[in-house]
C-alpha cells in the first residue's frame, strides 16, 4: 500500500516536472523571440560589409595624409 502511494507520488512529481519544464521552455522561447537576433547569413554579410568599409576608410586616410603632405610642401615652397 505504501509502495503504491510512493509510486503514485513519484509519477505525479514527474508529470509536474514535465509541466514546469514545458513552461520554462515556452517562457524562454518568448524571451528569445523578443531579442533582436539576426541569422548567421545576415551576420556574415554585415561582417563582410564592415571589412570592406574598414579597407576603404584606410585607403581614404592614406589619401588624406598624402594630400596634407603635398599641401604642406606647397606651402613651404611658397614661403621660400
Amino acid at each position: 500500500m505504501a509502495a503504491d502511494k510512493l509510486q503514485q507520488l513519484l509519477k505525479e512529481l514527474q508529470q509536474q516536472g514535465a509541466v514546469v519544464s514545458n513552461d520554462l521552455r515556452n517562457a524562454l522561447e518568448v524571451s528569445l523571440d523578443k531579442l533582436p537576433l539576426v541569422s548567421q547569413r545576415e551576420f556574415d554579410t554585415q561582417v563582410e560589409i564592415l571589412r570592406r568599409t574598414r579597407e576603404k576608410l584606410a585607403r581614404l586616410e592614406d589619401k588624406v595624409e598624402m594630400l596634407e603632405q603635398a599641401l604642406a610642401q606647397r606651402d613651404n615652397q611658397a614661403e621660400d
